[in-house]
């Protein structure tokens, strides 16, 4: 009789999953949300300028076509709303490329163990209400995947900063709607500067997400880089 005939096969990785390098990919992302962080300062400081000049003014149920000087000055700011925005959808769009390598490095290095299939690494972010853990639970799993000793070791780091980031991102997000709705529909400058405050709430907010982003874009990029080169999980096993 085969003594080994009870042994248990590991798991093989997702069909396609190939080990490629995400440091270029890291790379570009990492100086979109630069670019984010610039694009977060402008808007608060140019909202700043706005809310400052509104504040001055004795009414607040006064319409604000009627205050001097408040139709350039919300010009500035839509145009770097608009501005904004663009480098958010870029950044966004790069973000989940690179998000997607990792995931295709993390089924090589630990198959079977993550929670949701690849596709979720980017339906996660556009699916409603799933969006709101979804992308943090994808993460979590990279990470566990990711680390030198496996995601398997019962000596595992905290996920402080995976937890740190998504707070604030979920925090900005929802300021933001907030902000955003009441800035779309007030003509008066009491609503005008409420929004403005939220608004301004939300890019500190976002900065410090950036910021933190960063911080994980490159601590997981460094981490798939070393562990690829030490070959340590690496299986060469034809996929079916």
């Amino acid at each position: 009789m085969n003594t080994n005939a009870t042994h248990t096969a590991a798991p093989s990785p997702a069909y396609l999953a190939v080990l490629r390098s995400p440091v270029g990919l890291g790379l570009a992302t990492s100086l979109l949300l630069g670019a984010v962080i610039v694009t977060d300062v402008l808007s608060l400081a140019s909202g700043a300028h706005l809310y400052d000049l509104l504040r001055g003014m004795p009414h607040d149920r006064a319409a604000l076509w009627a205050v001097p000087g408040v139709e350039d000055r919300q010009r500035s700011y839509d145009l770097l709303g608009l501005l904004r925005s663009v480098f958010y959808l870029a950044t966004g769009i790069v973000y989940v490329c690179w998000l997607y390598r990792l995931r295709d490095n993390a089924e090589v290095f630990a198959p079977g163990t993550h929670r949701h299939g690849r596709s979720w690494t980017g339906w996660g972010w556009i699916v409603p209400v799933v969006n709101l853990w979804f992308p943090r639970r994808v993460t979590l799993d990279i990470w566990d995947a990711s680390r030198p000793a496996g995601p398997h070791s019962p000596d595992r780091p905290g996920h402080g900063l995976i937890n740190l980031w998504w707070g604030f991102w979920l925090a900005q997000g929802f300021i933001s709607l907030a902000g955003g709705a009441v800035y779309d529909t007030a003509e008066s400058i009491g609503p005008t500067n409420v929004a403005l405050g939220l608004l301004m709430a939300s890019d500190l907010l976002d900065i410090v997400c950036a910021v933190l982003a960063v911080r994980l874009v490159r601590t997981l990029t460094h981490m798939q880089h070393d562990r690829a080169r030490e070959g340590s999980a690496v299986r060469e096993e034809p996929l079916s």
